[in-house]
């Protein structure tokens, strides 16, 4: 079955709120086995939104709308689709109730206005939200006898509000309404390779792959994410055409595939040093932080991460991290000899098992012609000593500091690969 998301917000067209609601609704529909087959942003406009609701009911079989729905003026899309469907509003007792319970939990009086968020067309399913006061409202549109009914559901636009109706109500719904087949979506973090490269190392195997699978190149800074997409009517028959495939890539290109069924490399570095029971401590110059901000973001980061230092100045380069003042005097802070003595002083100053660390010139000033801006130097310390890479990122700043994070990221898994299969039991 085919989805079209329409978000509905003149704060999301003027860039003061940034969709990410259509993120997670594309990735619960694709995870149900439906086709999201476009995204439509319009303006709190009537017309806007009538003329995105008949070109997307064309084309698919369900429209799913978030946005529009409070008490004030500038939020029509109640009224919209009330019109669209030639009905009327009128007061639902149980949406009545629950914009009740919500005012009387937070100590709040019911004001006529507020009350307005009972109003439902009288053609819809109203479906309760409880984790707010506007109501999520199920349409269904007639077609041909032997096909399920067309659905348009309209649910609040803010994303916890969204999401719960989402998971508890409306894809359980769709799933019912529609008797969906299954697809299954397979993640492969690759670093160290270009996109470019990466597609030729692989071109024989992605022509050869089965017709029922999909693959998708997601690149980012420093990385690429291989999806893999299979659908089909039988899910164990996907699922192992899946391991087939994913074992064939291996062979091509094992050496730089760093993760699986995950969207980040921070999360594969949690996920390996959570696993073997590793500790990890950070010593951060031209990064300024970002990879322990990377980790700790994450759940589960306690459990290994130790801590970290942003040592941007020399100073603190010496105090804080033991760096030889003659190291700095001779070498520069920006150099091989610097930064693998920053990721010896966190690993031992930390009770680490690695360390690692970053300087480097992120830009746009502070280069020269022997070192450019652009110019990284990563270090990580481990139980088997000291290994140094040398970047060049280019005259981007946020770039460089972004592909530097990934870079360590892809580097701290392969050390650890390397160090339990050298102390294999």
């Amino acid at each position: 079955m085919n989805v079209s998301i329409i978000n509905i917000g003149d704060e999301l067209l003027i860039g003061q709120v940034v969709n990410s609601n259509a993120a997670s609704m594309s990735r619960m529909l694709i995870a149900a086995g439906m086709e999201v087959t476009d995204v439509i942003v319009v303006a709190d406009k009537a017309d806007a939104i009538r003329e995105s609701l008949d070109r997307a009911l064309t084309d698919n079989d369900a429209v799913l709308i978030t946005g529009g729905l409070g008490p004030t003026k500038d939020d029509v899309t109640k009224k919209v689709l009330c019109d669209y469907f030639h009905s009327k509003l009128v007061e639902n007792e149980e949406a009545l109730a629950n914009v009740k319970r919500i005012f009387e939990a937070r100590g709040y009086e019911l004001t006529p206005i507020n009350r307005q968020q009972a109003l439902v067309p009288k053609c819809c399913t109203m479906i309760n939200n409880v984790k707010g006061t506007a109501p999520c409202m199920w349409f269904e549109v007639k077609r041909g006898r032997r096909k399920p009914r067309k659905v348009v559901v309209s649910m609040p636009g803010v994303p916890y509000e969204m999401e719960n109706l989402m998971v508890t109500e409306v894809v359980p719904r769709l799933k019912d309404h529609f008797q969906t087949g299954h697809i299954i979506n397979k993640n492969i973090l690759v670093q160290g390779i270009g996109e470019s490269f990466l597609s030729d190392l692989i071109e024989e195997w992605e022509l050869g792959l089965p017709e029922c699978i999909r693959l998708a190149y997601l690149p980012t800074a420093g990385m690429v994410k291989l999806r893999l997409t299979a659908r089909g009517d039988n899910r164990e028959t996907l699922e192992d055409h899946i391991i087939r495939e994913v074992k064939k890539l291996y062979l091509l290109a094992g050496q730089y595939i760093v993760g699986e069924d995950l969207e980040t490399l921070p999360e594969a570095v949690s996920q390996i040093f959570r696993m073997n029971a590793k500790t990890l401590a950070t010593a951060e110059s031209c990064t300024g932080g970002t990879i322990a901000s990377r980790i700790t973001a994450l759940p589960g980061a306690s459990k290994y991460y130790r801590g970290g230092v942003v040592a941007y100045s020399n100073e603190v380069k010496e105090q804080a991290l033991g760096v030889n003042h003659e190291t700095l005097e001779q070498h520069g802070a920006v150099s091989e000899e610097t930064v693998r003595e920053m990721a010896l002083g966190v690993r031992e100053r930390m009770g680490a098992d690695f360390g690692v660390a970053t300087s480097g010139i992120a830009g746009p000033s502070g280069g020269s012609e022997e070192k450019p801006v652009g110019t990284v130097w990563i270090a990580i310390a481990g139980p088997d000593g000291v290994t140094t890479r040398l970047k060049h990122f280019g005259d981007d700043r946020l770039r460089t500091i972004e592909r530097t994070c990934n870079e360590v990221f892809a580097m701290l898994i392969h050390e650890l690969k390397e160090h339990l299969g050298k102390h294999k039991v």
